[in-house]
């Protein structure tokens, strides 16, 4: 009776400890699938350069102290200042909570999501009434140089903001921009152009 007992044990530590391991190598394969890793946006962006920021992509700007993330919906990627230098655009008007990060700190990060449900929460409501991250169920993270980005994104691209332009009407040029600003109510956009100094994707 006992070696039955000391079987029948033995039997049902082997099966736990098997079903305990293969957990754990799910849940690292899990891991693995969804860690970002780095990629060289001058090699390797695959991504149509003019279509990119149609996605409604997520601006993060902050460091660890403070941070505020909104949904874009306009934007480039190309060089400036040399082939060398790959580079992003960005614009927030001065009426948007996000302007006053962009202002203060000297990085910011572009993100991609797969799920919809962020540019929609983070387009409609401000980070003034609350934290948009936390009411979602982002993590943030920080890069090397502390610049804020959220552990769930598809894509990120961390910038250091090289040059930027407050627009006047006294810029505009043609009909389109004066046109368009006629309804708009949050100020003219500032132009931010930053040099991307890392970038990471799934």
């Amino acid at each position: 009776m006992k070696k039955l007992f000391f079987f029948a044990l033995l039997l049902a530590m082997m099966t736990g400890c098997g079903n305990n391991n293969q957990d754990r190598n799910d849940e690292n394969d899990t891991t693995m699938n969804t860690e970002l890793k780095p990629f060289d946006v001058q090699k390797n962006f695959a991504e149509n350069g003019f279509t990119f920021f149609t996605k409604n992509l997520i601006l993060c700007c902050g460091d660890s102290t403070e941070s505020n993330a909104m949904t874009i919906g306009w934007g480039g990627i190309g060089n400036y200042l040399g082939h060398d230098r790959p580079a992003v655009t960005v614009y927030v008007a001065p009426a948007r909570y996000t302007y006053e990060f962009m202002e203060r700190h000297p990085r910011f990060t572009v993100m991609e999501f797969e799920n919809d449900s962020v540019w929609q929460y983070m387009g409609k409501y401000s980070g003034r009434d609350g934290d948009k991250a936390a009411a979602l169920g982002l993590h943030i993270a920080y890069t090397e140089h502390g610049t804020p980005y959220y552990e769930e994104a598809k894509t990120v691209i961390e910038c250091e903001t090289m040059t930027a332009w407050h627009q006047t009407e006294k810029d505009f040029r043609n009909n389109t921009p004066k046109e368009w600003y006629k309804e708009f109510e949050a100020g003219i956009h500032t132009v931010y152009i930053g040099e991307v100094i890392g970038a990471w994707k799934r």
